[in-house]
């Protein structure tokens, strides 16, 4: 669904696109009525999104993405599909709501554990519209949003020690190097060069300390899936694990180990089940921390103090789906399982226990994602179906 502020309250967002009841059925469903939309039968592809026995499987949406240009909406469904949806230039013209239609898709056999899209995406620039995927035991993948189901480049990500393959939980392009992205997976956070198609990782940077460094006293680290990247506006990269620790990275992300720090406390309230999204604020000061299973997010001052700042508390996200967060100036937007939409005003601008400053609701689902459009005109929001 896509919405923008209400002329008469603009503190409550109106309506203006939705896919509708489209990816509300099975899976199965969901691709026979594709095939009819696009006018030549079921889009199930040969390498199949599902099992059989998973097409009676309620579909949702996972995960929902906007490009840089605002033109551009990349979605990751329960059934294994990347969707892109295009946005009409006279989106905001009425009457509304308008139909939003998948302009391809994508494909994979394999569930996605993370998509990422290029930071310099210009709709008028086909070269600079990619974007990553890493599908469940095959290597991540470049493709564009125009072209349904094929493939531009490969890249594999093995183990050294066992050979066998490795999904990367989370994927970021450098914003400073566009040419080259990261991918975090368990205690490793691998470069790659785009241009290097079939090609592993020019280099891996381990995020526990060396045996040598521990001896010396002088290593520091943490273990677990790298589950989220983020990069801030002063090129320090943070990467978050399930294990609920935060490494932060100088020099784009190329440079030394910046400090560790982890994120549990030993309150109930704020106890959560592992890192899903790190977000940096535009002034690169503020690092907001999103866990599953938390009903709060935290607010690092890593400029400053290098302290917890702020609870955001009254989320509503006891799940271990992931619920994602924006971040647009100084306002931090977070989607429910109870469908409503909660925004903090003011980040960094005031310590403690903070509640949200106002809130609508936008559906009877849970939200998986909630993006801003780059203007802030428009809101993106993604349903789960409860209990999926």
């Amino acid at each position: 669904m896509t919405s923008a502020a209400d002329e008469t309250n603009p503190s409550r967002p109106r309506l203006i696109g939705t896919t509708g009841n489209l990816y509300q059925g099975s899976i199965a469903q969901t691709a026979i009525e594709e095939g009819t939309l696009f006018n030549h039968g079921s889009q199930s592809s040969p390498e199949s999104s599902k099992r059989s026995e998973d097409q009676h499987e309620c579909n949702h949406f996972k995960s929902a993405r906007w490009s840089s240009d605002g033109t551009t909406i990349l979605t990751s469904s329960a059934d294994n599909t990347l969707r892109s949806f295009i946005l009409p230039p006279d989106l905001l013209t009425p009457p509304h709501p308008r139909m939003l239609k998948p302009y391809a898709l994508h494909h994979s056999p394999e569930p996605v554990y993370a998509t990422n899209l290029h930071p310099s995406y210009d709709l008028q620039g086909p070269s600079t519209c990619l974007a990553l995927a890493s599908p469940r035991s095959l290597p991540i993948r470049l493709f564009s949003p125009f072209t349904a189901d094929r493939i531009l480049a490969s890249y594999p990500l093995v183990s050294p020690t066992t050979e066998a393959w490795i999904a990367p939980h989370s994927l970021l392009f450098n914003a400073q190097e566009v040419n080259t992205f990261f991918a975090g997976s368990e205690s490793c956070v691998s470069v790659f060069n785009v241009n290097r198609d079939g090609d592993g990782p020019v280099t891996r940077m381990h995020t526990t300390p060396s045996r040598r460094a521990g001896a010396a006293g002088q290593g520091q680290g943490m273990k677990g899936i790298v589950s989220a990247l983020g990069m801030s506006s002063e090129g320090i990269l943070a990467a978050g694990t399930y294990s609920r620790w935060v490494g932060l990275y100088d020099g784009f992300g190329r440079g030394g180990n910046a400090g560790v720090f982890s994120v549990g406390t030993g309150d109930e309230v704020e106890r959560g089940g592992g890192i899903t999204q790190v977000i940096w604020s535009l002034c690169g000061r503020y690092l907001c921390v999103v866990e599953r299973a938390s009903d709060g997010v935290g607010v690092w001052d890593i400029r400053g103090t290098g302290k917890r700042l702020t609870w955001l508390q009254g989320r509503n996200a006891r799940t271990q789906q992931r619920l994602g967060v924006e971040i647009l100036g100084g306002e931090v937007w977070a989607g429910a399982l109870d469908g409503v939409v909660r925004i903090w005003e003011g980040l960094g601008m005031v310590e403690g226990m903070i509640d949200p400053s106002w809130e609508f609701r936008a559906h009877k689902d849970a939200i998986s994602s909630t993006t801003l459009h780059s203007s802030g005109g428009v809101r993106f929001l993604r349903f789960v179906k409860p209990g999926s």
